[in-house]
């Protein structure tokens, strides 16, 4: 039996290579008879940053190494998080609780109960990876007096995330969940690199200027706007579809595919075919990356009270920073869409190499 346990652990230690993944943490918050029962799960790849987690540095994590680290990782939560409470109780004693696979890899779970008096203000506290990592997110689900509990929080944030107000007595709500989930959703698309290549790779050839437009061409603007409208309704589609559950997909096939849409797209950008529109192709790939937006949220397991909040905020900020995106490339090549060589080193040459980047995520997602 130990040692099944232990290839069981070392099966969830291979980490695929999802490149749009973020550095995120899940924090479950569940109250049974009056006390706190807290679930922290950390990835392993992120823990390295701050303990030599593989220890021989060759690039693999052995469940020998997870174990001789687990001591020094329980310390290390136990001295950039905890609970901000008027009683005593409330102090945390994380202890190990065992490793679980998420869609980038293999995380560390730690538990801890605490024992909090009913109707005071609560609070919760979390440094982790403040220093070494300023996109790293934390995202926080469960229950607490009976109220469905959603939010999200950064190491940055320099005070504690209100869980209870001793007022109410109750949670965050409705309208704090939608704006943290708008700012998760536009903080994913800014930081998932492959979403934004295929972006760019949509909207490269596009000679898009602010003062006139150019001789020949149709017009960029109208093209832009059909793609970009496109690829919005091609991935919420599967956005709302796969977080409410009604469909799924397995990151097994829906990464690298998310990979070759960006190959793809940079290849008709070198060899068109008039078929094969952008539009056409933004409203079809987007419907494959509608699925990598919604792991999160599904990794996320949201109460179902808030569920349909978060999917509304998580969306909006998805198209929020889609829109950021689009208008920062706008601005950029003004700099450039006015050079006789913008054709051959911009669009050409851009989409060569996108096209390696992609062949290399395609390889790297598959092997």
């Amino acid at each position: 039996m130990k040692y099944l346990i232990a290839i069981l652990c070392a099966a969830l230690l291979v980490n695929p290579a999802w490149a749009h993944k973020g550095s995120d943490a899940y924090l479950d918050v569940r109250q049974t008879e009056g006390a706190l029962n807290l679930q922290l799960s950390v990835a392993l790849k992120d823990l390295d940053l701050l303990l030599p987690i593989d220890a021989n540095a060759d690039g693999q994590l052995t469940w020998a190494e997870v174990q001789a680290a687990t001591p020094a990782v329980l310390a290390l939560l136990q001295t950039h998080t905890g609970l901000d409470a008027p009683t005593p109780g409330c102090a945390l004693q994380w202890r190990y609780d065992g490793l679980e696979r998420r869609s980038d890899g293999a995380y560390l779970r730690a538990s801890s109960p605490a024992h909090c008096a009913a109707g005071s203000a609560l609070g919760w506290r979390y440094s982790l990876f403040k220093a070494e990592d300023a996109n790293h997110r934390l995202i926080v689900t469960g229950q607490l007096d009976g109220h469905d509990l959603l939010a999200t929080t950064s190491p940055q944030q320099t005070a504690p995330l209100p869980l209870r107000q001793a007022s109410a007595a109750t949670p965050r709500g409705i309208l704090a969940t939608v704006f943290d989930y708008l700012a998760l959703g536009m903080h994913h698309l800014l930081e998932g690199y492959d979403h934004m290549a295929f972006l760019l790779a949509l909207v490269l050839p596009l000679q898009l200027r602010l003062a006139r437009g150019v001789a020949g061409q149709a017009n960029p603007w109208w093209a832009l706007l059909r793609t970009i409208t496109a690829f919005t309704i091609g991935h919420s589609i599967t956005l709302v579809l796969a977080t409410l559950g009604v469909t799924e997909a397995s990151p097994v096939w829906v990464e690298p595919v998310i990979a070759a849409s960006i190959g793809v797209t940079a290849l008709l950008n070198l060899y068109p075919v008039p078929v094969l529109r952008p539009e056409r192709l933004a409203l079809a790939f987007g419907l494959v990356h509608g699925y990598g937006f919604a792991g999160l949220l599904i990794e996320a397991a949201a109460p179902a009270g808030l569920l349909p909040w978060a999917l509304a905020g998580f969306n909006l900020g998805v198209e929020a920073g889609q829109l950021t995106a689009v208008a920062g490339w706008v601005l950029l090549s003004q700099l450039l869409v006015r050079q006789p060589w913008y054709e051959r080193i911009v669009v050409r040459g851009g989409s060569r190499a996108l096209l390696l980047l992609a062949s290399y995520w395609v390889w790297q997602r598959v092997f």
